[in-house]
């Protein structure tokens, strides 16, 4: 969290108090708007492009003639195909394992065992070096959860402009969230230079 220029510990006096609690709203109007964050991450929407050069998957707007109907048909086909390939790669070998997943993986693979005792945890993560330490160490322990699947999202796509509040952890069980940790580091007693068992206790709760 940023320093905020506060001295450790409650100040005395009038103007000590005044700004004790302004710390303290200060700081929980930050927590606030962390979990408000993560929430929407949970659930993420994504609007339609507005620029139809920008994705395959959004149609000219214009009418298409039978042979662009034909076409725009294999692109769905190959599409399709591509999804349910790549969803069935994360299912065998996503056990685990920390595999790097997009939001709209992520997503499906949280609906698909909406119904299954499979749990799956979604990291996201950007270029920080925290987020880079965490997966290391994540790496190296999610190998004992044989019933977890591990996916590792960039947060950027999920629309975090904050880096402060990333690294995040979501954990999931029954197509719910249980579990929401925004900026994970804040878990540890050092949030710099945390070690593998830090994580390892961490995700064993």
């Amino acid at each position: 969290m940023a320093d905020f220029n506060h001295h450790a510990g409650p100040q005395t006096g009038v103007k000590g108090v005044i700004a004790d609690y302004q710390q303290a709203q200060l700081e929980q109007r930050q927590r606030q708007e962390q979990e408000a964050a993560a929430a929407k991450a949970a659930q993420p929407h994504y609007p339609a492009p507005q620029n139809v050069d920008q994705t395959l998957f959004t149609k000219k707007e214009h009418e298409l003639s039978s042979d662009e109907d034909l076409d725009d048909l294999d692109d769905d086909s190959v599409f399709k195909e591509y999804r349910e390939a790549r969803l069935a790669e994360l299912h065998q070998t996503g056990f685990g394992v920390l595999k790097d997943a997009t939001p709209d993986e992520y997503v499906d693979m949280v609906d698909q065992h909406a119904q299954s005792d499979v749990s799956i945890v979604v990291v996201l993560v950007n270029t920080s070096r925290a987020s880079k330490r965490l997966v290391e160490f994540m790496q190296a322990e999610v190998g004992t959860f044989t019933n977890t699947m591990f996916l590792c999202v960039q947060a950027s796509e999920c629309g975090f402009s904050d880096p402060h509040v990333v690294p995040i952890i979501l954990g999931y069980r029954y197509g719910e969230l249980k579990h929401n940790i925004v900026r994970v580091v804040d878990q540890f007693a050092d949030p710099i230079n945390f070690e593998r068992q830090h994580v390892a206790k961490l995700l064993g709760k």
